[in-house]
């Protein structure tokens, strides 16, 4: 029997540092990345940046996937947020701030207005947030982000999901998963936002509801 190239799992604590390695070399010149950290090829701190997010958020408040090839490498990963983790503490947030201008210097401001932006931008319901997802160089074209997406799309339950895509090409990608144009970005960086319908809709969820509760 013949072993898939490339498995899907959910990721551990021990695979963060890989993690971080392999969307280093996945966002260090995505164009919305730049934009973040002053510029293109600026690997060491779109990496401290990966760090610092998912020791601080996707951890702890959201779910991390990693896509391995057959000798257990991983070659590609997701960040997810829950709809729970997203509802923001701006007290914690701005005690955050510290430790941000650590890892960005004084490219913080920049990174600070790009977040925000983008946050003015979801949607206000519940939903599922897809903050990155990257394949190393020596996996692409080789279907490991559908994986990656397929995953992680079929397992969200009551909510939909929503992410931001940075290139027309990573739309249609999303697209071929699931995934409609909602807006256009004025900037043009990032490109579209994008929405994933929810698994289970809230009108299959109240007809499956015994009657009289």
């Amino acid at each position: 029997m013949n072993t898939p190239a490339y498995s899907v799992r959910q990721a551990t604590e021990a695979d963060y540092p890989a993690v971080t390695q392999t969307l280093t070399n996945a966002f260090k010149d995505d164009p919305v990345m730049s934009e973040a950290v002053g510029g293109k090829g600026r690997a060491d701190l779109v990496a401290a940046l990966f760090d610092f997010q998912i020791r601080t958020t996707y951890g702890p408040k959201g779910l991390i996937d990693v896509a391995t090839d057959r000798e257990g490498k991983i070659v590609g990963a997701a960040l997810w947020l829950s709809p729970q983790g997203q509802k923001g503490n701006l007290l914690a947030d701005i005690m955050a701030l510290p430790d941000y201008y650590k890892v960005l210097g004084r490219n913080l401001l920049r990174a600070t207005m790009t977040e925000l932006r983008l946050l003015a931008a979801r949607p206000k319901f519940d939903h599922w947030y897809l903050y990155t997802i990257g394949v190393h160089e020596t996996a692409r074209g080789q279907g490991v982000g559908g994986l990656l997406l397929d995953f992680r799309r079929e397992k969200l339950g009551e909510y939909p999901a929503y992410l931001e895509a940075s290139t027309y090409r990573n739309a249609a990608l999303y697209s071929r998963h699931g995934f409609v144009e909602l807006f256009r970005f004025k900037s043009g960086k990032p490109t579209l936002g994008m929405l994933h319908p929810a698994p289970i809709s809230q009108l299959e969820k109240a007809q499956a509801k015994p009657q009289g509760s």
